[in-house]
C-alpha cells in the first residue's frame, strides 16, 4: 500500500473522532437516531476544519449496512468503499471544475435512478460557492424536492457567495476554527502512534502557523517529521518555516521600550543580511507584542507555552495598555504598506523608528498630575499658604500646557486625515480657528454660518478620532466668531441711513465748550439707539442721525 500523509491517515471515521465540531456531530447523531434526516445540508467554515470529513462520516452513517446508524461500523463493504471514495452511490463532486449548467443537468438526470447497493444516493459537492448562478438556478427544483433516496451535502468556505434561494433549501451548519488545546492534543496523539518526538515549543509554532486549521497543522507536522529525522524541535521548525529566532524578537521589543533607535536599525540590517523576510519579521513581532499585551493584562488569556511565559513574565511591564495599542496599530499599518512597497525594508525602518519614539497618553498624564496634587495637599502645616498653593498652581500650569500641546499635535494629525479623505467638504475646518478650552474640550470659531455648518458636519468624526488617538473623550464645540458679526451690524447702520463721521483725537483737535439747553422733545427726535452708538465707537467714530 502506498504511503498516506498524516492528514489522510488520521482522518476521522466516526462522529466522535471529529475534533472541535461537537455541536455539529451531536446534532447529526440525534437526527439519525430519530430518523429526521434532511434531504440537503450545507457545511460552511474555514479551510481544514472537517467539512468534507463530516460529510463522509454522514454518508457512512446513512449507508452503513447496519444503519442508518449514528456509529457506522467502518468495516462493512459500504463503509470501506466510502472511505476509499469508491462507492457507486456516494458522489464527491468538485464544484470548481463541475460548476456549469451542463454538469447540473446531468446530475438532475442521474438522481432519478435508484441506488446500486445502498439506501441513499448521496451527492457531496465541495467548494459549492464556485457553481455559477445559472447552474444553481437549474438545481433549485431538484434540491427542494429530490427523490426520497437522495441526499445533498454542500461544503463551502464562502457561504456568502451561495444564493439565498439555495441557502433556504438546506440545513446550515457552521464549522469553527480549532483551538490550541485541540490541535495540541491531536499532534501529541499522532506523535505517540507514529513514534516520533516533538517538544512543546515546536507544537506552539505549528499551532500559530496553522491558524486553527487541523489540516494545515498536520501538513506542517508532516514536513517537519520528514526532514528532521524523527525529532522535531522548536528551533528546527522555526528555521523550516522561515521564522525568526525568538532572541531577535525579544531584543527588538526591549529596544522599542528603551527607545534605542540605533539598536533597532542594527537589528533590521542583520535580519536583511541574513536573508530573513522583512514581512515575516513584522508579523512575528506583531504576534509577540499581542501575546505580551494579553499576558500583561491577564496570563490566563495568553495562549503561550512554558518557554514563552518566561519571556512574557520578564517583559510584561515594558509597555502600558495604551502604548500596546499604538504599537500594534503602527505594525498593522506597516504590514499593509510593506505588502505593496518595492522596498519593504525602508518602510520597516521608518515604522520601527516611530514606534520607538516616546509616547505620552493624556489620560495617564492627567492621572499623574492628580497624584502630584494629592501629594502636595499633604504637605506639613508649617509651610505658608503661598508655598502650599504654589506646587498646585505649578502642576496645573504644566497640566494645561501639556494637554494643550498634546491636543494641538493630535488635531493637526486629525485635520490631515480628514482633508485627505474629504478635500472639498473639509475647507470649513481649515478656515475656522481651533482653540483648546480645557484638558478634554476644544472649540472651533467659524467665520460664517456656512463654515459653522461645515464644522458641525465633522463634529462626531473629530470626537471619535480624538478618543482613538488620545484615549479620552474630547468634547468638540463650535460657534461663529463674534468679531465677524461687526460688519453685519455696520451694514444695518447703513440701512438706517446713519452717517458715521470720523471723530478727531483729543491730541489734535482743540477742545470746545458749549452750553446746551436740552429740549426733551427734540432730544427724543435726534437720539440714536445705543446699539448704533456702540458700533460707531468700535470704529473710532461718532454717529449722527440725518434729519430732513
Amino acid at each position: 500500500m502506498s504511503y498516506l500523509v498524516l492528514a489522510r491517515k488520521f482522518r476521522p471515521g466516526i462522529f466522535d473522532e471529529v475534533i472541535g465540531q461537537e455541536h455539529i456531530s451531536q446534532t447529526l447523531k440525534n437526527a439519525i437516531a430519530e430518523s429526521r434526516v434532511a434531504h440537503a445540508y450545507l457545511f460552511s467554515g474555514p479551510r481544514g476544519v472537517g467539512k468534507t470529513t463530516m460529510a463522509r462520516v454522514l454518508a457512512k452513517s446513512l449507508n452503513c449496512q447496519k444503519g442508518p446508524t449514528s456509529n457506522p461500523c467502518g468495516i462493512c463493504v459500504n463503509c470501506l468503499e466510502i472511505s476509499k471514495s469508491a462507492s457507486v452511490d456516494v458522489f464527491e463532486i468538485d464544484g470548481a471544475s463541475n460548476n456549469g449548467i451542463d454538469e447540473i443537468r446531468a446530475l438532475r438526470e442521474n438522481v432519478k435512478f435508484s441506488t446500486a447497493s445502498s439506501k441513499y444516493k448521496i451527492y457531496i459537492i465541495d467548494e459549492a460557492h464556485q457553481i455559477t448562478t445559472q447552474a444553481f438556478n437549474a438545481l433549485l427544483k431538484t434540491l427542494e424536492e429530490p427523490p426520497e433516496h437522495v441526499v445533498f451535502i454542500l461544503a463551502t468556505t464562502e457561504q456568502h457567495k451561495i444564493p439565498v434561494t439555495i441557502l433556504s433549501r438546506c440545513q446550515r451548519y457552521r464549522f469553527k476554527l480549532l483551538n490550541a488545546k485541540e490541535i495540541s492534543a491531536q499532534i501529541k496523539s499522532i506523535a505517540v502512534q507514529e513514534n516520533f518526538e516533538i517538544d512543546e515549543d515546536a507544537i506552539a509554532v505549528i499551532i500559530n502557523a496553522s491558524g486553527g486549521s487541523m489540516r494545515d497543522a498536520l501538513s506542517l507536522l508532516e514536513q517537519a517529521v520528514s526532514s528532521s529525522g524523527g525529532k522535531v524541535s522548536g528551533e528546527y521548525i522555526r528555521s523550516l518555516l522561515g521564522l525568526l529566532p525568538q532572541e531577535i524578537i525579544s531584543k527588538t521589543t526591549q529596544s522599542l521600550a528603551s527607545g534605542d533607535i540605533y539598536e533597532i536599525l542594527k537589528i533590521v540590517k542583520t535580519i536583511t543580511e541574513d536573508g530573513y523576510n522583512a514581512l515575516q519579521f513584522a508579523r512575528d513581532l506583531r504576534d509577540h507584542l499581542r501575546q505580551l499585551m494579553l499576558y500583561s493584562i491577564s496570563p490566563d488569556i495568553a495562549s503561550s507555552q512554558t518557554e514563552d511565559k518566561q519571556l512574557l513574565e520578564k517583559q510584561k511591564d515594558l509597555f502600558t495598555p495604551a502604548r500596546h495599542v499604538r504599537l500594534n496599530n503602527l505594525l498593522s499599518k506597516a504590514l499593509e504598506d510593506m505588502r505593496w512597497h518595492d522596498s519593504p525594508r525602508i518602510l520597516l525602518e521608518m515604522y520601527l523608528t516611530k514606534m520607538a519614539e516616546p509616547y505620552y497618553n493624556i489620560a495617564e498624564l492627567i492621572s499623574k498630575i492628580a497624584e502630584l496634587e494629592r501629594k502636595s495637599g499633604t504637605m506639613e502645616d508649617d509651610f505658608s499658604a503661598q508655598s502650599q498653593t504654589a506646587p498646585a498652581e505649578f502642576v496645573a500650569g504644566i497640566a494645561a500646557e501639556a494637554a494643550s500641546a498634546d491636543l494641538l499635535v493630535v488635531w493637526h494629525e486629525i485635520l490631515a486625515d480628514i482633508v485627505k479623505k474629504h478635500p472639498l467638504s473639509s475647507q470649513s475646518l481649515k478656515t475656522s480657528a481651533f482653540k483648546i478650552t480645557g484638558p478634554a474640550s476644544v472649540m472651533f470659531s467659524a467665520k460664517t454660518k456656512f463654515d459653522l455648518d461645515g464644522v458641525l458636519e465633522f463634529k462626531e468624526i473629530i470626537e471619535k478620532m480624538f478618543e482613538r488617538k488620545t484615549g479620552i473623550a474630547v468634547s468638540v464645540k463650535a460657534e461663529v466668531s463674534i468679531s465677524n458679526a461687526t460688519p453685519q451690524a455696520a451694514q444695518v447702520a447703513v440701512k438706517e441711513e446713519i452717517i458715521i463721521e470720523e471723530e478727531l483725537s483729543a491730541a489734535t483737535a482743540p477742545k470746545a465748550e458749549y452750553k446746551v439747553e436740552e429740549d426733551l422733545k427734540e432730544t427724543a427726535k435726534t437720539a440714536l439707539p445705543k446699539k448704533i452708538e456702540d458700533i460707531a465707537k468700535k470704529f473710532g467714530a461718532k454717529a449722527v442721525k440725518k434729519i430732513g
